[in-house]
């Protein structure tokens, strides 16, 4: 997984059917050589580009020769409120196939076969991006009561969330700040907050760090949270990404800018599966 300040990317250069998952965040999902299919509560979508909206349960089913590529997009960043305002219907599942043809494709099958902590990986997604989501470079800037608050969980990891304290930092009122940020991103301050602490342990986990000290520099309640945590995002275990015989990892710093008082967020880190028939 190679993780940005807006989006995160998943590679796999084999992928087989997994258990459901779920998460905060929209997900691109892109079939590097065939399509895939999602199946979810109201319904299986196929296709060789799929946007997922946030929170939706749901399985892949591929076939195991072709190769999955996602990019998870931060709820808080500008172009996940620019789609959650232009898809129409909230549909749980868009196809975007026709829009990928071509570029998209080709971009994204190339990544695959990148080695661990390659720089174009991260680069290859913001192509990707890019070509799909145009449109979105007009789209106005952000909420800054959102970036304010997304940009203190990222630097400071609390325990548990404080929207008191949060709120007299942004300038209003504790109740209008929880309706902001969840009208804004689609997902509460807590559940962003999670998605923070799990994106952390995947860099620490790029460090060496062990699951003990993973789970505790992450502020998770105790290593089964953090288990739990990792099964619903990703269908994986937390034992399973420290292992460096399935995954390889790597980590880069990289620098960002972080809203006032709130110190510095920062950090790429890439992980790439090792041997992909493990995760059948």
């Amino acid at each position: 997984m190679s993780i940005s300040e807006d989006f995160a990317t998943y590679v796999s250069p084999r992928f087989g059917s997994r258990d459901s998952t779920s998460r905060p965040s929209m997900v691109i999902v892109i079939g590097a050589s065939d399509e895939i299919r999602l199946v979810t509560e109201r319904g299986a979508y196929t296709g060789r580009c799929l946007l997922v909206s946030p929170n939706v349960s749901r399985s892949i089913e591929v076939n195991n020769a072709t190769g999955l590529y996602s990019i998870q997009l931060d709820p808080a960043s500008r172009l996940s409120q620019y789609l959650r305002r232009h898809v129409p219907g909230e549909k749980p599942v868009v196809d975007l196939s026709k829009k990928a043809e071509g570029f998209v494709l080709e971009t994204s099958g190339a990544a695959l076969g990148k080695p661990p902590g390659d720089p174009d990986i991260a680069a290859a997604s913001q192509r990707v991006l890019d070509a799909l989501f145009g449109d979105a470079v007009a789209f106005p800037a952000t909420e800054c009561r959102v970036q304010t608050v997304a940009g203190c969980l990222k630097a400071r990891v609390p325990v548990r969330t404080d929207p008191r304290s949060l709120a007299r930092l942004c300038g209003i009122s504790e109740s209008r700040l929880v309706h902001l940020f969840a009208s804004v991103t689609g997902v509460s301050i807590r559940e962003y907050l999670l998605w923070v602490k799990a994106r952390k342990a995947v860099s620490m986990f790029a460090s060496g760090k062990t699951l003990t000290e993973v789970a505790h520099a992450t502020s998770f309640s105790d290593q089964a949270h953090l288990s739990r945590t990792f099964k619903r995002y990703f269908g994986l275990t937390p034992s399973f990404l420290s292992n460096p015989r399935l995954v390889r990892i790597s980590n880069s710093a990289t620098g960002c800018r972080a809203e006032p008082d709130c110190g510095r967020h920062c950090g790429h880190s890439s992980f790439r599966i090792a041997d992909p028939a493990k995760l059948c």
